[in-house]
């Protein structure tokens, strides 16, 4: 459905500039009575046919909604109108109309219950652009979803749920007794990493855990972009609804995804070390008693990864271990 959805906005754009207070439409061939436009100020807009007049508050100051009358080739029809009115929200807004259109196909849903619906899972991906997320902040997410990418691409498995860090877990990917840790550093030398916690550097129960090392170099036109690797994502089927939700909680809402457009790098290194008992790091057992002292409410500390570099991952290991991730219990 995004696909053809993509395909009519693309069409609409080409076509010129619709007249004063009109629309420029084209029908979803897929699903009688959907149709998606385009205004005088090239504003998207999701139309449904309908019986009567709806009034829906959409929550959000990005959407606007109401009912109108569509002028067609022999006569007229009631629509509602669901009006794009941030043009940074464009590529989301694709995605929402889809939403809307394939739960109107798949449970046969009325307009009305069809976009009050999505909007009540959307509705945290249609806010407004708060502005670009700091280099650091881009830098960290491009690291830990180019390993989703790895992971989608080395399983076949387009479920990304094993990319729990953004949602306060402990490893920032885990799939059942596997989990990695992603670690992003603009640094040009070192192998120096920073461990939040006594627990993070500590694995799975009678499970493995590895540590995803990353150089970046924030250049100009580098090779690697966070929207193109979300849109290789998408591409790959990946759901928009889970993809949205994640990057959001990463800290990287879907509405400020445009602005990190000009914010490229390249990578210099990428190396996967096994994290156990010869790697430097504080866990539980690292206390008298197992556990930290009394009074102290939190660790972070830093560890130099240098004298470990002979342990690394082979390129083979590395997609054996991305695909477990994806895959979860099932690989055991």
């Amino acid at each position: 459905m995004i696909d053809e959805v993509r395909l009519a906005y693309a069409a609409l754009a080409t076509h010129g500039t619709a007249k004063h207070g009109g629309l420029v439409t084209l029908g979803i061939d897929s699903v009688e009575g959907t149709y998606v436009a385009m205004d005088e100020h090239s504003r998207q807009h999701l139309l449904l046919q309908t019986e009567s007049k709806i009034e829906i508050d959409p929550g959000v100051t990005t959407l606007g909604i109401s009912t109108r009358t569509l002028q067609l080739v022999g006569g007229e029809i009631l629509v509602l109108d669901v009006t794009c009115l941030f043009a940074s929200l464009s590529e989301v807004f694709d995605h929402f109309a889809a939403a809307v259109i394939q739960r109107i196909a798949d449970a046969a849903e009325s307009p009305a219950d069809a976009v009050i619906s999505v909007l009540a899972a959307w509705r945290n991906f249609l806010v407004p652009p708060a502005g670009p997320p700091s280099l650091d902040k881009i830098a960290a997410t491009l690291g830990e979803l180019l390993v989703v990418r790895d992971a989608v691409k080395n399983s076949g498995r387009v479920d990304i749920g094993f990319w729990s860090g953004p949602f306060g877990q402990r490893h920032d990917l885990r799939g059942g007794r596997t989990a990695m840790e992603v670690k992003t550093t603009r640094a040009h030398t070192g192998y120096r990493v920073t461990i939040h916690g006594e627990d993070q550097m500590l694995p799975p129960e009678d499970g493995h855990l590895y540590l995803h090392f990353f150089r970046l170099e924030s250049v100009h036109q580098g090779k690697l972009r966070l929207t193109a690797v979300v849109d290789e994502l998408l591409d790959a089927g990946v759901s928009a609804e889970q993809l949205f939700r994640a990057l959001s909680a990463s800290g990287v809402p879907p509405g400020d995804l445009s602005s990190t457009d000009n914010t490229t790098f390249d990578a210099l290194e990428r190396v996967t070390f096994p994290v156990d008992d010869q790697t430097p790091r504080i866990v539980p057992s690292s206390f008298s008693g197992g556990q930290r002292p009394q009074g102290v409410v939190d660790i972070t500390y830093v560890v130099d990864l240098s004298h470990t570099a002979g342990r690394a991952l082979g390129e083979d290991e590395y997609k054996a271990v991305t695909a477990t991730l994806a895959l979860g219990p099932t690989a055991w």
